[in-house]
């Protein structure tokens, strides 16, 4: 470390601080004393120092410290720990395990760090943990998940161990990376005789009495000039067949069909393709579908006072749930009389009421049919009349003023649940513009998200909502989210925080009133068969507060005749009561509680699907691996040559990485000279105790 004295006074007043400390010093010791000539000058040297030091630290000089950090270069070991790497068998997975640890040992005492990742991106300490047994490849997302945990770090190199089947996400080849990836390609690229559903495509939503249309892929290999019959089942009974013919050895085929919507609620086909002999496997000729069959959407009336990137920012949210149907008009543009007769469910206005006071009639009209009302706030509102038109928040604004905010997340909300991965997101996306005031929320108004300005977390809501008046309203304080949607896509190439956030939002104010004093239901529509099925329970009393504790007994039924019942208790701190290993189905369930001696009931369904994208190809693609390699100037290697690799990185010469770093602070914080200071002046008092002086 290098380090130098800055002066913020003029130079010339060092010397001066000498010249107070000898002055001072000569003052006090100069007069007649018994003490020898000797001690009398240690004595005054000392003074003089503790004295100059102290006028030294008035003119307060700044120390400016450069210090060099090095870091190792970095390592990382990949592993895929899909099944389908478990087609290599139990042998050869034991030899593989083996030959990784022989390899990690053969880079001990290497000029490098190691770490070892699965897929998830999990830190691996012992290769004997090990597990097979992740259900989907996610490739790209490791590699991005490498680089942003290194970023910044001397990370040169990636050493993924994979069979190349990659069946979910996007694809690494996408993207470039600052590190050099070596590939280690396991499994077996021989193609064998299968059928095989590749994809399955139909509409998440249906509509009670209407069609819709199913999508199935079938890929054929080896079984040129043969057929066989695509069925779709429902409840086991054969709703549509269809055969196909193969006409090459590695054949596409795509098979279409229309199904009758039937029954309302969640309904679970299945696509299945009759096996043919010889086949490889048989487990990746069906796969389920859930349709959600409904009898209506719900009309959401988007108003905006003119064209803005957060009008269409927000229809492309709302326009993710198939639930809503959405119609866009402005008051500047659009006949007000057409806009008034304008059948909805919710209305969104963006801007609106407008200091345009010419358009707020229409505003008021369409607020009059007391529908959920979602405002979002920007430059053109008008604030005054904002205030009087809902019950969620008071804003007291100048005109012109505005303030740029980011979102920091009201810890204490609870009315839906928000994942920290989408509020870690949210928080670190570019700010809003809101009004500059006072925010005053009313009563009965909770608050989602608070305004951060800077580094500080503020009380001003930055987005609230009040569902205890006679409109359910919620209020977004600020515009520019479409900017959150492009910084999130440039981010994690997705557009998914915000968009839940909003989402959820509009349909908790959207939810009809619901007096039930017993309300179970599950944390999610659909669960994979590897999770836990999680109900939440709420029990209120007659003023609906939450009381506690309480015995619910759950009935459970499912197709194959499953049918169980489960007794538990409901506590303050532990309101869910979660169930493992459910089989594939969908779920009809029924609540009971005794709930101030009443017996009171909720009921709902939920579906657990059985996904294993792991057996739809169970061919190691090399190509792929040589592909992804090659684009970061990488080498590609089979399981039998981790020996070449070891010897080839221990042939490398990897830099290190230097980061020099500068620190000016001043001098009297540092921490060692008030103890100095006071070392001195308790020298001298004692030196001077001890031979009778004062």
């Amino acid at each position: 470390m290098k380090s130098e004295l800055i002066y913020t006074q003029p130079i010339w007043l060092i010397p001066l601080c000498i010249a107070v400390g000898i002055a001072y010093a000569w003052l006090f010791y100069s007069g007649e004393n018994n003490r020898s000539k000797r001690v009398n000058r240690i004595l005054a040297a000392i003074r003089a120092i503790l004295v100059a030091l102290i006028c030294f630290l008035l003119i307060n000089p700044l120390l400016r410290s450069n210090s060099t950090k090095t870091i190792k270069p970095l390592m990382v070991l990949g592993i895929d720990n899909s099944s389908s790497i478990r087609n290599l068998g139990q042998s050869a997975l034991d030899e593989l395990k083996n030959q990784l640890s022989e390899f990690r040992e053969s880079l001990d005492g290497s000029d490098f760090d190691l770490e070892i990742r699965n897929l998830d991106g999990e830190k691996l300490g012992n290769l004997d943990s090990l597990r097979f047994d992740r259900k989907k490849s996610d490739l790209g997302s490791f590699f991005r998940k490498v680089n942003e945990e290194f970023e910044g770090q001397n990370l040169r190199k990636v050493v993924f161990l994979s069979d190349g089947i990659a069946n979910s996400g996007l694809s690494p080849l996408n993207k470039t990376y600052p590190f050099e990836i070596d590939v280690v390609g396991v499994g077996d690229t021989t193609i064998k005789k299968d059928l095989i559903l590749k994809g399955l495509t139909a509409n998440k939503l249906a509509y009670l009495g209407n069609s819709f249309p199913v999508e199935a892929e079938i890929s054929a290999r080896l079984y040129a000039g043969q057929s066989t019959v695509v069925l779709i089942k429902h409840e086991n009974e054969v709703l549509a067949r269809q055969n196909v013919a193969f006409s090459g050895n590695d054949d596409f085929k795509v098979i279409q069909f229309t199904i009758p919507a039937q029954n309302i609620g969640k309904q679970r086909f299945q696509v299945e393709i009759l096996p043919l002999s010889g086949e490889y496997s048989t487990r990746n000729n069906q796969r389920d579908i859930i349709v959600d069959i409904v009898d209506g959407k719900e009309k959401i009336l988007l108003l905006s006072q003119s064209p803005h990137p957060d009008v269409k920012a927000l229809r492309a949210i709302m326009e993710k749930n198939e639930l809503f149907e959405v119609k866009v008009k402005s008051v500047a543009f659009d006949d007000a009389s057409e806009i008034i007769s304008t059948d909805f469910d919710i209305l969104v206005l963006h801007q609106l009421p407008a200091l345009n006071n010419d358009y707020n009639a229409v505003v008021s009209r369409v607020l009059a049919k007391m529908k959920p009302t979602f405002f979002i706030i920007g430059n053109q509102s008008n604030l005054s009349v904002f205030n009087g038109m809902q019950e969620v928040l008071s804003v007291s604004s100048q005109s012109n003023k505005s303030d740029k905010v980011t979102a920091s997340f009201n810890a204490g909300f609870n009315r839906y649940q928000i994942e920290n991965d989408i509020q870690s997101v949210v928080s670190s996306l570019p700010p809003l513009t809101t009004p500059f005031g006072e925010y005053r929320k009313f009563p009965g108004s909770d608050v989602i998200i608070l305004q951060k300005v800077g580094n500080l977390t503020t009380e001003r809501p930055l987005l609230a909502l009040n569902t205890n008046v006679n409109r359910k309203s919620a209020v977004l304080a600020g515009e520019g989210i479409w900017q959150w949607r492009m910084e999130e896509f440039f981010m994690n190439d997705e557009q998914v925080a915000i968009d839940d956030v909003i989402l959820k939002t509009l349909q908790l104010i959207s939810v009809k009133e619901d007096k039930e004093k017993l309300r179970v239901y599950p944390t999610q529509d659909v669960f994979d068969i590897d999770e836990s099925t999680v109900f939440q329970t709420e029990i209120y009393n007659d003023l609906f507060e939450k009381i506690y504790p309480g015995s619910v007994t759950l009935q459970l039924s499912g197709s194959s005749d499953y049918q169980k019942t489960f007794n538990y208790e409901v506590a303050e701190n532990n309101s869910t009561f979660e169930i493992s290993d459910l089989p594939a189905g969908v779920y009809s369930y029924n609540a009971q509680a005794v709930v101030l001696g009443k017996n009171e009931s909720s009921s709902g369904q939920f579906v657990v699907r059985d996904v294993d994208l792991e057996f739809l190809n169970t061919t190691a693609d090399f190509d792929f691996l040589r592909t992804l390699a090659a684009n970061s100037n990488g080498q590609f290697y089979t399981s039998n040559e981790l020996d070449l690799l070891a010897e080839n990185i221990g042939n490398e010469s990897l830099s290190v990485k230097l980061i020099s770093t500068e620190d000016l602070r001043e001098i009297i914080n540092l921490r060692w000279l008030l103890p100095l200071l006071i070392l001195l002046a308790a020298i001298e008092w004692a030196y001077r105790k001890y031979l009778g002086g004062y």
